[in-house]
């Protein structure tokens, strides 16, 4: 069962009982006695909640929303065959095709508000609430108030740029997404430009680093890594810089980041991720003869321990997930298929052998033999296939992960080094990752020579289409890329003879993905452009 918030309004009464029962009142607190005293500032910091979970402490609870997970059709990762759609899933993924064909129906309907945008927003009001209450409880220490100072900034700043890389246009220039710095009943902020939020972004990192620092909580915390600590911080920096293009400052402190935690989770031979084949399907041929096999595994455990598996995963900076509300079902595309080593990365071999697409069109695309009672598809109905239809990411019970990851600043650290002209340093870094991402050393060392071409590679397969959208945003943006999505779709999904060429250039509009309808009218704000 996925947790989803209750619907709030922005701009105006915004419920706060998820968060703690001294919170569930009205959002005007003014001289209420019910927000009196840091330790509850300091609980409502502490919630896990604010990053996705009831209680991380032991695993037990769930993900909460489907954070980023609207652009994931997007992408040029993910791929529907107009045959596969048709033929396989045309009857369960309408709202995934619209969006997959970069139409905004679905994307400005008020009832998906619950996968990003309102989830977002009601946190931000969270963390200002702590703010403005800071210096009018009942203080205890000066460290534990540094502390929860340190961590709302922390979050605001965090969850504020989740929004720029999804609602803007990379452009310093393009329209932002203001910042919302109070809880101020009917107060709109204003867009401002892209340049005016992430400058109000690193001036609340910077204050929340020096009132971690203060607050001497500069090492990493893995059992309570849902507060977070400098190193948390440095990671979260790191990201933001190499979105912004600015290498050194990703560099320093992706490199800080991993002096403080730098764990890799080696888990090809960990129990919790061993694969249990499951379902065997015959492909034929037309004679009817069995050609080939398909064989669909399961890491069982780890899907039983559910979000547990997330609260365990040691290379976390901060257990920020995302199931996969739209798309999560999509097959890969060609291109990211051909990127993969089958044989020997423990990647691909652990996380992609579920075929949750042909699980989902098995009931168009499978068949029983009634003599056998063995299952396989149809030498025609196997030609309407590619291998890649039959691939999407699954792990964590469904669920992608958002927040930093040692894996992640590992990859912006060979990145940055590469297109310093460090390739050799680059090279080792990869080789650092990889070793624990292949079955062998050896595998995971073979031709790696650290271009940036080979460390944006790595890092799609190690990030997923989950991050794609994103990552084509920043390379058009920071590097003029170049990076076109070209994909043949249907204008009538049912209809295979209404194929039609989409491409989307750098510079369409529509790399900033449409508010949701009812909130650009609330706050008036004008709707991002090219969206039907």
């Amino acid at each position: 069962m996925k947790k989803i918030y209750t619907i709030i309004v922005l701009l105006g009464a915004i419920v706060l009982g998820s968060c703690s029962d001294f919170l569930d009142e009205t959002t005007d607190k003014s001289g209420s006695a019910y927000i009196y005293h840091m330790d509850q500032l300091y609980g409502l910091t502490g919630s896990t909640d604010l990053y996705l979970f009831s209680n991380v402490s032991d695993g037990e609870g769930i993900s909460g929303t489907a954070y980023l997970t609207e652009a994931l059709p997007l992408s040029d990762a993910v791929e529907l065959t107009p045959e596969f759609y048709v033929y396989g899933l045309l009857a369960g993924e309408p709202t995934t095709y619209d969006t997959y064909c970069w139409k905004g129906e679905s994307l400005t309907a008020s009832m998906n508000m619950m996968w990003t945008w309102t989830p977002v927003w009601e946190r931000i009001y969270r963390f200002n609430t702590v703010l403005e209450y800071l210096d009018k409880v009942i203080q205890t220490t000066e460290a534990i108030r540094n502390q929860v100072e340190g961590e709302a900034r922390f979050g605001r700043a965090y969850y504020h740029f989740m929004l720029l890389t999804q609602y803007c246009l990379w452009g310093d220039d393009k329209p932002g997404i203001g910042y919302r710095d109070n809880t101020t009943t009917g107060e709109v902020p204003g867009r401002e430009t892209v340049a005016y939020t992430l400058e109000h972004i690193y001036e609340d990192l910077r204050l929340a680093e020096e009132a971690l620092i203060k607050a001497g909580r500069t090492t990493f915390d893995r059992t309570h890594n849902f507060r977070p600590t400098v190193p948390t911080l440095q990671a979260f920096r790191a990201r933001v810089a190499l979105y912004r293009g600015d290498y050194e400052l990703a560099l320093s402190n992706a490199t800080e980041a991993l002096k403080a935690h730098s764990t890799l989770v080696d888990f090809k031979d960990d129990p919790d991720y061993e694969l249990e084949p499951w379902w065997f399907i015959n492909v034929l041929d037309e004679e009817g003869e069995v050609v080939d096999v398909i064989e669909i595994s399961s890491m069982f455990a780890l899907d039983d321990m559910d979000t547990e598996a997330v609260a365990k995963y040691e290379e976390l900076y901060l257990p920020n997930i995302s199931w996969e509300g739209m798309g999560g079902t999509c097959p890969i595309s060609e291109s990211f298929y051909k990127l993969w080593d089958q044989e020997n990365d423990a990647r691909w071999i652990h996380f992609y052998s579920s075929c949750t697409p042909l699980l989902m069109a098995s009931g168009s695309l499978v068949e029983t033999d009634t003599n056998t009672y063995e299952d396989y598809i149809s030498h025609e109905k196997w030609q309407r296939l590619k291998p890649w239809n039959l691939y999407s990411y699954s792990r964590f019970a469904g669920n992608s992960l958002v927040g930093m990851t040692t894996a992640e600043m590992y990859l912006i650290k060979a990145e940055c080094e590469a297109r310093s002209g460090e390739t050799g340093m680059a090279a080792e870094t990869l080789k650092t990752l990889r070793r624990t991402r292949f079955m062998d050393d050896a595998s995971a060392e073979v031709g790696v020579t650290g271009s940036v071409q080979e460390v944006l590679d790595e890092r799609l397969r190690e990030m997923g289409a989950f991050w794609r959208f994103y990552d084509v945003k920043r390379l058009n943006g920071a590097e003029n890329a170049g990076i076109y999505v070209r994909r043949e779709i249907l204008t009538d999904p049912t209809d295979l003879s209404t194929r039609i060429q989409l491409e989307i250039a750098p510079d369409d509009p529509r790399w900033a993905l449409p508010f949701y309808t009812f909130e650009a009218a609330t706050m008036g704000w004008e709707q991002n452009g090219g969206w039907e």
